[in-house]
């Protein structure tokens, strides 16, 4: 990933460089994450919801069942780069399967 500042550019989370100067020695932005945590919280409340007034697919409904779980989990874990991945990744599949 890349930004620029000024008509400088900059490598930011760099896999070289151990302390990226926007992320931090961590590789990830805790306000991003705690944005991107929220907005996950908020899918699968809103999926929950359509899951219980019976709107969303029968034949996806074990895999948004399993799915919950999953999101349930990662929720309960650390802020980390690895969690950042992870919730980005749980998104993508709750969006894939009701995409309301």
């Amino acid at each position: 990933m890349s930004t620029s500042i000024g008509a400088e550019s900059h490598l930011v989370c760099s896999p070289d460089r151990p302390t990226c100067y926007v992320c931090g020695p961590t590789g990830f932005v805790e306000a991003d994450l705690k944005s991107e945590v929220a907005s996950l919280d908020e899918l699968l409340r809103v999926t929950r919801v359509r899951f219980r007034r019976g709107e969303t697919g029968f034949a996806s409904s074990q895999k948004l069942i399993d799915l919950d779980l999953e999101i349930r989990n990662a929720l309960q874990r650390p802020l980390s780069a690895d969690l950042q991945v992870e919730v980005r990744r749980l998104t993508a599949r709750l969006r894939a399967l009701d995409p309301h």
